[in-house]
């Protein structure tokens, strides 16, 4: 009865609160995008919503949620490696929501391979996203040569595909999934290559606001909720469809790059 009370508590002390819970992203597709679409922006969402909770998305440049989340505008955060909740003070639990990775595309008719940073000393121009962190190495390297390219605004991978193609820089680098799904849509997913990753993947979580603790523990207990009346496995399902291809085999198969990896 004591652990049923305590939940039951747990829950109203988080409906004491008014205002909807503001939670905010970059455009990250398949993970956030910006329709207020996007799985892990549809997981956030439900698992406050079937407690009770309205929420609110805001899509905007990373720097500027950033900014926006220290002026106390914002509750919550996507997608943050346990080093940015730390450098930023902020709060998560253990719910990992996606990884992050260092994956390289050039052209599909480039020859070129990254499988350590001194593979990219032979390229020409390196394109990521202004704000984001990379690893302590790779960050060193891109910060220390003028030629990078830091793309900003509201879809900067798209930014940095089109580029791409345009032959402004000759390669990119960002997740695989974001980069394979942002190409999709594009249409220009056959221009190009996957060219290698440098580093482990990272695992991402949701980062809090200090000053809104609760909102933690109900993240963790709405994600059990989902899971348990089956609403988790159909928010992943949904993000599971691509166009048909000829053969069942090749569709599983070119799904698993868009697949996240849960604990």
């Amino acid at each position: 009865m004591l652990k049923y009370l305590f939940i039951l508590l747990s829950v109203f002390s988080i409906h004491a609160h008014a205002a909807p819970i503001r939670i905010a992203s970059d455009i990250w597709c398949p993970y956030a995008c910006d329709t207020n679409t996007g799985y892990v922006v549809e997981l956030t969402r439900r698992a406050f919503e079937i407690q009770n909770q309205p929420v609110e998305f805001m899509i905007a440049p990373f720097k500027r949620v950033m900014l926006e989340l220290q002026r106390n505008n914002v509750d919550a955060v996507i997608g943050l490696s346990k080093k940015a909740i730390g450098n930023y003070q902020l709060l998560s639990n253990d719910v990992i929501v996606g990884y992050k990775s260092n994956d390289f595309y050039t052209l599909v008719d480039s020859t070129e391979s990254f499988e350590q940073i001194s593979d990219l000393n032979n390229t020409q121009q390196v394109a990521v996203v202004t704000g984001y962190q990379y690893g302590k190495e790779l960050d060193t390297w891109l910060n220390s040569h003028p030629s990078t390219y830091f793309a900003s605004g509201n879809d900067p991978i798209a930014m940095n595909i089109i580029r791409l193609i345009k032959g402004r820089h000759s390669v990119i680098i960002d997740n695989k999934n974001v980069i394979e799904y942002t190409a999709s849509q594009l249409n220009l997913n056959q221009q190009l290559r996957y060219a290698g990753t440098i580093g482990k993947p990272v695992p991402l979580y949701i980062g809090f606001n200090p000053q809104n603790k609760a909102y933690v523990s109900a993240f963790d207990r709405g994600i059990q909720m989902l899971k348990a009346n089956g609403e988790y496995k159909q928010i992943m399902d949904k993000y599971k469809i691509l166009p048909e291809v000829t053969s069942a085999d090749a569709r599983y198969k070119n799904l698993q790059k868009f697949l996240p990896i849960f604990d």
